[in-house]
């Protein structure tokens, strides 16, 4: 099989399909610590995608709605959903959507294709606009030429993404609502608390950043931290006990949803706001790229220390 065939055998296996049902498990590198998801994700002919990540370290459930109405983040934990307009998951490169991989492989005239063992090796490269530092991907195809395994490369060749998936399940029948948001909400949810048990300091500051102070806030219903860091690349980030909704609650954002390492979350303006393990963060660094906004974020969950 030659390129142009191993393309083409793909296209055809996704558009003899209007469904289909994908689950695995993504390995995500991030400051030397590695992240484990457990990964399902759900697709419908006409560009419906519902695409669950969870935490399997954390149990943190997101998921990744799209329909006719938008793209939503849905965090059914805290009955709260974030509206995008955005153009996800055509914007770049994702590891876990098939025809994300198709697209790498259709946009990459020097793709190298390896036959061994009666597998297929393809190797593209790929678009992280928010990591640049991602430049290659290695796909593992059966004979059938549907993927088992998706390595995604840095600029040193190291693994920093690995998805591996463990079943693809074509013409699977969903409900009529199934890609509604309000059907992704949760009945066992808003487990919160008021206070902020642990504070965690991000590891990654940007040249010349040093930490300033620490002040925290204490209101009736909620409790905040926020964390000051001076320097040409100024930064706060303040991590706030999340309250939860009483009735599910969808949020309109102009922001970008963003999903970097272990960071799912909105882009917006020099600021970066995400949920996580119970607390709400937001980041705000006006002289800080979106890679270092990022790059802050998601080094807050390497270490934490206890009050």
């Amino acid at each position: 099989m030659d390129n142009e065939s191993i393309k083409s055998k793909f296209k055809k296996n996704l558009e003899n399909s209007e469904t289909y049902k994908l689950t695995g498990q993504m390995d995500i590198l991030s400051n030397e610590e590695l992240y484990h998801y457990d990964v399902i994700v759900d697709y419908k002919k006409d560009n419906y995608y519902r695409t669950e990540l969870k935490n399997k370290d954390s149990e943190h459930t997101q998921i990744i709605l799209k329909n006719k109405s938008g793209v939503y983040v849905v965090t059914p934990s805290l009955n709260k959903s974030f509206k995008f307009q955005s153009e996800w998951p055509d914007n770049g490169s994702q590891a876990y959507i098939l025809t994300s991989l198709l697209k790498d492989m259709e946009n990459d005239s020097n793709l190298v294709l390896e036959e061994k063992d009666d597998k297929y090796y393809v190797s593209t490269t790929v678009n992280y606009p928010n990591n640049t530092s991602l430049v290659s991907q290695k796909i593992t195809f059966n004979k059938d030429v549907l993927p088992e395994m998706v390595q995604v490369y840095d600029k040193n060749g190291t693994e920093n993404i690995t998805f591996k998936i463990t079943n693809i399940e074509f013409n699977t029948k969903f409900d009529d609502d199934y890609f509604e948001v309000e059907n992704n909400a949760s009945e066992d949810c808003c487990k919160t608390t008021s206070s902020i048990n642990e504070i965690v300091y991000p590891m990654y500051l940007p040249s010349g950043t040093k930490f300033k102070s620490e002040e925290t806030v204490k209101t009736d219903e909620s409790e905040r931290v926020i964390l000051t860091f001076t320097g040409e690349k100024s930064f706060i980030l303040i991590e706030e006990a999340t309250k939860s909704p009483e009735d599910f609650e969808v949020t309109t954002t102009s922001g970008e949803l963003v999903f970097y390492e272990n960071v799912l979350g909105n882009l917006n303006n020099s600021s970066l706001n995400w949920s996580k393990d119970g607390k709400d963060y937001y980041l705000i660094g006006n002289n800080l790229t979106n890679e270092e906004l990022l790059k802050v974020a998601s080094s807050t969950s390497v270490v934490s220390l206890t009050k």
